[in-house]
């Protein structure tokens, strides 16, 4: 399990797929709910390249692995 998440940094999704993190956000009905904004730098099943995801940074931190 990640314990930090850096802006910029290339992370693992659980399928092996290499992420971006673009930025660090607060979800817009409820600022206590920190977000996660990435990117996939390969395509997914269901996604190009360049697809522009949101997380809660919980969810992101259990789940994603450093490169």
């Amino acid at each position: 399990m990640l314990e930090r998440i850096e802006e910029q940094r290339e992370y693992h999704s659980p399928s092996g797929l290499r992420f971006k993190v673009l930025s660090l956000a607060r979800h817009a009905q409820d600022c206590s709910w920190p977000m996660v904004v990435y990117t996939n730098l390969e395509p997914t099943y269901d996604a190009p390249t360049g697809t522009v995801w949101v997380i809660a940074e919980s969810i992101f931190l259990r789940t994603f692995s450093e490169l």
